[in-house]
């Protein structure tokens, strides 16, 4: 089994956002907010995660980004009355530190796929892959 680098997932990553949003590669920046600044929209991202999905062979569940961000915590504790709780957004910042700066109090469960960048994604792929890689042994 060949390993991937991040390096590697990251350029693979940003090839697949761009194709998906009919935009060149090097318009990605790993940074970019793929909803604010490229104007991503719902159908983008289920494009994006289904090419993901068929690249690295894993599976990525709707909602699965808020889940693990709430971990143990019930629906109450993590965004109580709608709002993210003060526990959810540092879970959010230690998940999607690419953009811990834009997670600040008001943030509603909604709004965290506008979130979304290019590292985000890369974080998710590692993620799964070091997953199903800790599965197979």
């Amino acid at each position: 089994m060949t390993t991937t680098t991040p390096q590697e997932i990251e350029d693979t990553v940003r090839a697949i956002v761009a194709e998906s949003l009919a935009i060149p590669a090097s318009d990605v920046p790993p940074t970019v907010s793929l909803i604010g600044e490229l104007g991503a929209e719902s159908l983008d991202f289920l494009d994006i995660v289904f090419k993901l999905e068929r690249t690295y062979g894993i599976q990525v569940t709707r909602g699965e980004l808020e889940r693990a961000a709430r971990g143990d915590m019930s629906d109450d504790e993590f965004a109580p009355g709608g709002v993210i709780s003060e526990a959810g957004l540092a879970r959010l910042r230690e998940l999607m530190p690419e953009v811990a700066g834009q997670i600040k109090p008001g943030l509603h469960p909604g709004q965290i796929l506008g979130l979304f960048t290019v590292q985000t994604f890369v974080h998710l792929v590692v993620g799964k892959l070091a997953q199903r890689s800790a599965n197979v042994a």
